[in-house]
């Protein structure tokens, strides 16, 4: 009998903002324990909420090999790797005052614009072990801004977003880069109908075709990437993983739920426009006879199953003068957007600017973007950058289809 064990810590401090000013703060700390057993191709899981107690789990876990779960035993082999980046970023007497500083100059800076929603400060540990002597230890931390704006008097529920997430909380990055966005939102431009340039994050685009990446689909022939893998299906230019590197991906696991570790921590589902891997677990990849790359997740009393935390897409330059030198299109706010099943892409953009050469130049009215799926990461595809505009985010740029 093969085991797995698991111990999962979470402490996070949330801090309410409505009009600029903290008005709530909340403070948790959750500790879950797993242990799986493996016997005869079947699982036995058992979990708990609080301090684990170990050998009570595993009698749990043998108990419930009576369900007769089939799962494949491919317990990862003896390795001994750890992350910690379990450094204190704002000592916690310290991050009202010092999240309140922010708001105030924010406020100050942008006076028409009222600022509400979450701040926070999140730090995770997780230490994995087998009975094949695998022994992980992850720690980390960050801190994540998520502010809607709503331009006084327009009787919208918000009108722009400023959104990040990091472990080196920058106030005047933070504030200087949001004013370029607040004085451009009150200087209206406009465009022809046409094809653009089109800055965004593409995981706002890829996120509605993501379930022709998960594996079952994949092997049924319903993906429109059935058939596909190892094959050149896109651009050159784009390479793209599940991001468990904590440089990128601050406060996330390095390892999967199956104490996978990929090349890089980051598991690689398109490299240089070749179809590499899908999203996978353990029993899906023998299931199916597909590669395993490593991305699995699973609740603290669950089987594992597929799946995603956040994606890397490889930069192709150093800053969107570079990546698009002269007139683009930058989006902040596209919601709403679906796609078919054929692979049409559309969406609306509630909030996008006027760039050239990097630059924001104006707020543009309401639009449209759409594209083809394959096209849109195949021929159209320009390419990404890191860190831009604001440090800790990737933006794409990709040739789309642009309405009024």
């Amino acid at each position: 009998m093969e085991k797995e064990f698991i111990k999962n810590t979470e402490k996070k401090i949330s801090l309410n903002v409505t009009a600029g000013k903290i008005d709530s703060f909340r403070q948790t700390e959750k500790t879950t324990g797993t242990v799986r057993v493996y016997e005869n191709g079947c699982i036995g899981v058992a979990g708990c909420i609080g301090e684990p107690n170990e050998e009570e789990l595993i009698k749990r876990a043998i108990e419930a090999l009576e369900f007769a779960i089939p799962y494949p035993e491919k317990l990862e082999g003896a390795c001994e790797m750890e992350e910690l980046r379990d450094d204190e970023i704002i000592p916690i007497p310290e991050f009202i005052p010092t999240m309140q500083s922010f708001l105030d100059r924010l406020c100050a800076e942008c006076p028409n614009f009222a600022f509400s929603n979450k701040i926070g400060l999140q730090y995770t540990s997780t230490e994995y072990r087998n009975s094949k002597g695998r022994r992980l230890s992850h720690a980390g931390g960050a801190v994540y801004v998520g502010l809607i704006a709503q331009n006084r008097g327009s009787g919208n529920i918000f009108d722009s977003f400023l959104g990040w997430k990091g472990r080196e909380f920058d106030a005047d990055m933070l504030i200087t880069q949001f004013k370029k966005e607040y004085d451009a939102f009150f200087k209206p431009v406009d465009i022809e109908p046409g094809r653009y340039p089109v800055v965004i994050e593409a995981t706002t685009i890829l996120y509605r075709f993501i379930n022709h990446f998960i594996g079952e689909l994949y092997a049924s022939g319903a993906s429109l990437l059935s058939g596909k893998l190892g094959e050149k299906v896109f651009s050159d230019k784009l390479s793209f993983m599940a991001d468990m590197n904590g440089e990128t991906a601050p406060g996330t696991c390095f390892f999967d739920a199956e104490g996978c570790v990929a090349k890089d921590f980051r598991p690689v589902f398109v490299g240089n426009g070749v179809l590499k891997g899908l999203l996978t677990s353990k029993k899906s990849a023998d299931t199916f006879s597909l590669p395993n790359i490593g991305s699995a997740q699973a609740a603290y009393d669950g089987v594992p199953d597929a799946g995603l935390s956040g994606l890397y897409f490889k930069p192709t330059a150093k800053s969107l003068k570079e990546l698009v030198p002269g007139k683009a299109i930058y989006i902040v706010v596209a919601e709403g957007g679906d796609a078919t099943p054929d692979g049409h892409y559309a969406s609306p953009a509630q909030l996008a600017y006027l760039m050239e050469d990097g630059e924001l130049v104006g707020r543009l009215p309401d639009l449209t973007i759409s594209g083809d799926f394959f096209e849109l990461f195949g021929k159209d595809y320009i390419g990404s950058v890191l860190d831009e505009p604001m440090k800790g985010g990737s933006l794409s740029a990709i040739m789309m289809n642009v309405d009024k």
